[in-house]
């Protein structure tokens, strides 16, 4: 860990665990299982996408899908034993570059996309948009919702990226850093071919300095 440093994913996980107990629309997630990550944003730009939550199964929760004479395969990503099902990435220095109030609500937003299953899979509604459903505006009034409840229910002054932007944190701390998961696509593996073996995912070790 660079000395001096604030961990933007350590915080934020610990927010996620805080949600999932005291706000019951996030009751079925189990903050143990998503690895939160950043990444560097191309441009400066406020515009463009916050974060991201990345399913780590297929649809339903399934760990392979055959097409053709090709099987694609998740493999197991594991942290601290823990088998990871999601993983969330915050893009830098866009994310903290929000209001403080829409810090919140991207991340409200990243985990309402979760199954309520809790299987590895997103949150599908019918229609044509199956991410989001057919009407936009009731995604994101869910999202105010809970955000709302959560504003309520937590005592938010103590997270340090609800009260500071990049700029602030990086002045307080000295960098900004976070852990990083370098791979987490499916394998394309022949039907043959013996079971993947699990991804052994160590946070301590891959963490990304943003600035410093």
């Amino acid at each position: 860990m660079v000395q001096g440093s604030y961990n933007l994913t350590d915080e934020v996980a610990y927010l996620t665990h805080l949600l999932a107990q005291r706000v019951a629309d996030l009751a079925h997630i189990q903050p143990g299982r998503i690895l939160h990550g950043v990444s560097q944003a191309r441009s400066r730009s406020r515009y463009g996408v916050y974060a991201q939550c990345h399913a780590l199964r297929f649809k339903g929760g399934a760990r392979e899908l055959v097409a053709r004479q090709w099987k694609f395969v998740w493999p197991e990503i594991r942290v601290r034993g823990v088998e990871i099902l999601y993983y969330i990435t915050y893009f830098l220095p866009r994310f903290l570059d929000q209001s403080p109030q829409d810090r919140l609500r991207t991340l409200v937003h990243e985990l309402y996309h979760i199954s309520p299953k809790f299987n590895g899979d997103l949150r599908r509604f019918g229609g044509r948009n199956e991410f989001h459903g057919s009407a936009r505006d009731d995604f994101d009034g869910e999202v105010d919702r809970i955000a709302r409840k959560a504003e309520r229910e937590i005592e938010l002054a103590r997270f340090h990226f609800l009260q500071h932007d990049f700029e602030g944190l990086t002045q307080r701390f000295g960098a900004v850093v976070g852990h990083r998961l370098k791979r987490f696509a499916p394998r394309r593996v022949k039907h043959d071919l013996p079971k993947a073996a699990p991804l052994l995912a160590s946070p301590g070790s891959q963490r990304l300095l943003l600035f410093g």
